[in-house]
């Protein structure tokens, strides 16, 4: 399996950021996961929020108390190139918080500065102890 993460946003937030992403590229419904080709990449896009399943109860809280209700976009995607690049297309100006699946919950602000200030960083192979901050 690919590598994934979690968008995690507001109601009204996660359906612009869901909007986006159907707009971006070639965006085909799927089985299991949507389908999203853009540039060279394939992504893999789950809107259902059934990731939120995997979280435990004070993960739920934490981002909870950030962002009140909400829901989720799990994205499967092929390379940190891809997914830097989505990102940087679809979250500006949309509030939420991302799961790298490598244990940490970084804002979505936080995410931007942080490919702005290191253009290769790499959730899957750094932790540099960041929080979701906000």
């Amino acid at each position: 399996m690919r590598p994934t993460i979690a968008l995690l946003s507001p109601t009204s937030d996660l359906q612009e950021l869901v909007a986006r992403l159907r707009r971006v590229g070639s965006y085909h419904e799927g089985a299991i996961f949507d389908h999203l080709d853009w540039r060279e990449c394939r992504f893999g896009v789950d809107v259902s929020g059934d990731v939120i399943d995997e979280f435990d109860e004070e993960e739920i809280a934490e981002i909870r108390e950030e962002l009140g209700e909400f829901n989720a976009v799990l994205v499967e995607y092929p390379g940190m190139a891809c997914i830097r690049d989505l990102l940087i297309e679809v979250i500006p100006g949309v509030r939420g918080v991302l799961d790298t699946n490598h244990g940490e919950l970084l804002s979505y602000d936080a995410v931007l500065e942080r490919f702005h200030r290191d253009p290769s960083w790499d959730w899957r192979t750094s932790n540099d102890g960041a929080t979701s901050g906000g």
